[in-house]
């Protein structure tokens, strides 16, 4: 009997030496994803592009699933901090949800069916843009593998954005900490209306914007908001857009001198793409994204990155790729795995603390009672 459990002793102490993954600021749910029947085939944006980028980072990069952060669905009272009740109770009508993802069939789909398989991955992705700005605080970097819903607005949604995520993590920001001014870099090929409306008027914030001016939205209300203003003709190539990016970001960083940048990274500038209308290449979305990753390091300056548009078959590698550049050049986390699998070591978690704590107990408590106590 006490062989046993002293066998039983010595696991529970083995296993809580048993470490989990090291913690990276990247952000997704499996919940990101929007299925449901084929109707998300309906509309030219790849709904299932944060599952792909996932699968690359974890099989292809090397990175442990558990290192991954995973959000809980954003709840109903912070989505009135920046969006009106009204608007948020016409979501349960089907016909307002056809609208806004611009598939008027939705409209004779039942609203429950609609609750869970769209506005569920995109509640998820929304506590995902605020986890991933506070995370950036701690490691000076995050992304989330979703969101950058650019257009929806206070009182109603449209471009298949309903949820606010950028300006309500401002407001999340600003809760804990008042003074901090943030820059938005929005470079997805449609003007970002949605957080300009939202957050215009609020001189914490400054917004660069380098848009399709040929195409949708056309917002002219809210382009009074931008403070950095870029409207660029259709088919503008790599060597022309990046230098505006460059040249622009580096003078809008100087001019604000934020204290948090949230760049909303979408990838319909990709030539081809038949909504984005302009004619960068691949290689030159990459640089784009590690040109604005590389200027917020060099200002140490906390950046959260989202994904938002991107209406082609290849976003997803793209984004793939582009991350897996930023991880290995920039940030470096990259390293950090290498050195774990050499090491066949792995940093500990909270959570493995913790766990770890209970099992050492457990393990400990028998050997005294078998072995000890008298």
């Amino acid at each position: 009997m006490k062989t046993k459990v002293y066998l039983f002793s010595l696991l529970m102490v083995l296993m809580s030496s048993i470490t989990l993954a090291a913690q990276l600021p990247l952000v997704y749910h499996r919940y990101y994803n929007i299925s449901f029947w084929g109707f998300d085939r309906l509309h030219p944006f790849d709904s299932k592009k944060y599952g792909k980028v996932y699968d690359y980072l974890v099989n292809k990069v090397g990175i442990n699933p558990e290192s991954f952060h995973v959000p809980k669905k954003v709840s109903g009272e912070d989505l009135l901090k920046v969006h009106s009740q009204e608007y948020l109770t016409s979501l349960s009508s089907s016909s307002t949800l056809g609208k806004i993802t611009e598939m008027p069939i939705l409209e004779w789909v039942p609203n429950f069916l609609l609750q869970r398989k769209l506005l569920d991955p995109m509640r998820y992705a929304t506590q995902g843009t605020i986890d991933a700005v506070f995370l950036s605080l701690e490691h000076g970097w995050a992304i989330n593998l979703s969101g950058g819903y650019h257009h929806a607005k206070a009182d109603n949604g449209e471009g298949f954005c309903v949820y606010a995520d950028i300006p309500l993590a401002i407001y999340k920001l600003h809760e804990k900490y008042p003074s901090y001014k943030v820059l938005i870099v929005d470079l997805d090929a449609h003007q970002g209306n949605g957080h300009e409306m939202i957050c215009g008027t609020d001189s914490r914030v400054s917004i660069f914007d380098v848009y399709n001016k040929d195409i949708y939205p056309r917002d002219w209300n809210a382009q009074h908001s931008i403070t950095y203003n870029y409207p660029v003709q259709s088919y503008i190539e790599d060597a022309e857009y990046l230098k505006i990016v460059q040249d622009g970001l580096s003078k809008a960083i100087q001019d604000s001198q934020p204290d948090v940048i949230i760049y909303n990274a979408g990838t319909d500038i990709l030539a081809g793409d038949n909504l984005g209308r302009m004619s960068v290449s691949e290689k030159g979305i990459i640089l784009r994204d590690e040109l604005v990753f590389t200027a917020a390091y060099e200002a140490h300056i906390p950046i959260t990155m989202v994904l938002s548009g991107g209406y082609t078959n290849q976003s997803a590698s793209i984004i793939s790729q582009s991350i897996e550049k930023i991880l290995t050049n920039i940030v470096h986390a990259t390293d950090n795995l290498k050195k774990d699998r050499s090491q066949n070591k792995r940093s500990i978690s909270p959570k493995a603390i913790a766990f770890g704590c209970i099992l050492s107990s457990i393990g400990l408590y028998f050997v005294y009672t078998y072995f000890f106590k008298k």
